[in-house]
């Protein structure tokens, strides 16, 4: 989602790299948009500068939608990383997990 040329940008908060791109797309699939300071692909560059923090994980999002990008998170992520943990559960065991609504 891009963002209008005069969309101001705040700061939603850091999430570790695999909850970041579950948190764009979950942003993006509620209409606001969001982007990551930094992209996971690319290098953090400590050597030139071991003081900086990295900006990892960090989510900027419509400074007018910030609220509801939290509400958005709170209720959304937890349910999302339960349902990655139930499959990979599923995986480790061999046991096959019933289709979704079937639970």
């Amino acid at each position: 989602m891009s963002a209008p040329d005069q969309t101001r940008t705040t700061y939603l908060g850091r999430f570790d790299e695999f909850e970041a791109q579950i948190v764009l797309e979950l942003l993006e699939e509620a209409g606001i948009f969001a982007y990551a300071k930094h992209e996971p692909t690319d290098n953090d560059h400590f050597q030139y500068s071991p003081m900086m923090e990295s900006e990892r994980g960090v989510i900027q999002v419509d400074a007018t939608k910030v609220e509801e990008a939290r509400r958005v998170i709170s209720e959304e992520l937890p349910k999302h990383l339960e349902s990655i943990r139930e499959s990979m559960d599923a995986l480790e065991t061999g046991n096959e997990l019933p289709p979704d609504g079937e639970r």
